[in-house]
C-alpha cells in the first residue's frame, strides 16, 4: 500500500510540475496591455457565469432527486442541492477524488430518511446517466466539427470516429441497462479466462449490483430514466454557456455548439487529472487546448477563461463552506 501511495505522489507530482511548465509557457507570450482590457470586462461576465452555473447545478440536483425514484418524493430539492453540493466541492479537492464526495452524500441521505440502498444507487445511475449525456453531446459535437470545422478530406474519418462513438454509446446502454446483466456476465467471463487480479469475486459482486440496479430502474421508470438524462444533458450544456457567456463577453465570435465542445473536451481532461486536488492546472491546460480546437487564439483570452472559470470554482467552494454549517444545525432534517 506504501508503494501504491509513493507511486501516486509521483504522478502527482510529475503532472503537476508538466502543467505548470507549460502553463508559464502560456502566461510569458501574453499581452498585458490585451489582458488588461479583457480584464475589466469580467465582473459583468463573472456574475453571468455564477448564474448559469446554478442553473446547472439546480439540473443535475433534480437528475439526482429522479434517481432516488418514490423516495426521492419525501426530500426536498433544496436539500438535494445542497448535499450534492457540498459532496461535489470535497469530491473536487479531496486526494481520494469522487470517492470522499460521494460517501458524504450518502451520510447526509441516511441522515435524511433516505435509506442507504436508495443513496448509493441513485448515485451510481446519476454517474452512469451522466456519462451517457456526454457520450450524446459528444456525437453532437463531431457533428458540428464535420461540417463546419473540416474540409471534405476528413469527413469520412470523422463520420467513421461518430459510428464508433454511437455504437459505444449503445453497448454502454445495453451492458448497463438490458435485464439480461451483460455488463456482469461479461466481466465475469473475462475473469474466468484471464484471471486478473483486479477483477475480484468483490468486484464482479459489485457489477452485478450496478447492473441490477440500473436495469430495474430503466425497467420501471423509463419516463424518470429519460427526465434524468435531459436534465444532465442540459447540466452539461449550462457548463458549456459558461465559455459561451466569457467568449461572447470578449467579443470573441462563438457557436453554442462550439461552447459544449470545450465543455466535454475540459471535462475529460479534469476526469483524467482527477488525482490532483481541484485538477489545478490541468483544467487551464484542457482549456487552452479546447480553446485551439475551436480555432479561439490568444493567450490572454485563454488566461481570462481560466481565470473566470477558476474564480467561480472558489466562489461555490465558499459557498459549499456555508451549506456545510448550515447542515450542522439540527433544523436540517427531512421536509
Amino acid at each position: 500500500m506504501s508503494k501504491l501511495k509513493r507511486y501516486r505522489k509521483l504522478i502527482i507530482s510529475v503532472l503537476m510540475i508538466s502543467v505548470s511548465v507549460l502553463i508559464i509557457r502560456f502566461i510569458s507570450s501574453i499581452d498585458f496591455h490585451i489582458l488588461n482590457m479583457y480584464l475589466q470586462r469580467m465582473p459583468s461576465m463573472f456574475l453571468l457565469v455564477i448564474a448559469i452555473s446554478f442553473v446547472g447545478y439546480f439540473f443535475s440536483s433534480l437528475g439526482w432527486k429522479l434517481c432516488m425514484g418514490e423516495e426521492g418524493m419525501n426530500i426536498s430539492i433544496w436539500k438535494i442541492f445542497i448535499i450534492r453540493h457540498i459532496g461535489e466541492m470535497l469530491g473536487a479537492f479531496n486526494p481520494t477524488s469522487i470517492i470522499a464526495g460521494d460517501s458524504l452524500k450518502i451520510s447526509y441521505l441516511v441522515k435524511s430518511g433516505i435509506s442507504t440502498k436508495i443513496g448509493l444507487s441513485s448515485i451510481l445511475l446519476m454517474r452512469m446517466i451522466t456519462v451517457l449525456s456526454s457520450i450524446f453531446l459528444i456525437v453532437v459535437s463531431i457533428f458540428y466539427l464535420i461540417f463546419s470545422k473540416f474540409g471534405n478530406g476528413k469527413t469520412f474519418v470523422l463520420f467513421l470516429l461518430i459510428a464508433l462513438v454511437m455504437i459505444s454509446g449503445f453497448l454502454m446502454a445495453k451492458y448497463l441497462l438490458d435485464d439480461h446483466l451483460y455488463l456482469g456476465k461479461t466481466l465475469e467471463r473475462i475473469k474466468s479466462k484471464t484471471n486478473w487480479s483486479f477483477l475480484t469475486s468483490k468486484t464482479i459482486d459489485s457489477c452485478y449490483e450496478i447492473n441490477t440496479l440500473a436495469s430495474d430502474y430503466f425497467k420501471h421508470h423509463k419516463l424518470n430514466f429519460l427526465l434524468a438524462f435531459l436534465l444532465l444533458t442540459l447540466h452539461w450544456v449550462c457548463g458549456a454557456l459558461e465559455f459561451f457567456i466569457i467568449l461572447q463577453t470578449l467579443h470573441v465570435n462563438i457557436s453554442v455548439i462550439d461552447a459544449i465542445s470545450m465543455e466535454v473536451g475540459v471535462s475529460l481532461f479534469k476526469s483524467l487529472g482527477a488525482i490532483v486536488p481541484g485538477q489545478i492546472g490541468i483544467e487551464e491546460y484542457g482549456n487552452k487546448i479546447m480553446l485551439d480546437v475551436v480555432a479561439v487564439k490568444g493567450n490572454e483570452i485563454w488566461f481570462v477563461v481560466s481565470l473566470v472559470r477558476r474564480s467561480r470554482q472558489l466562489f461555490w467552494l465558499s459557498v459549499a463552506g456555508v451549506f456545510f454549517l448550515i447542515t450542522k444545525r439540527k433544523k436540517f432534517t427531512l421536509q
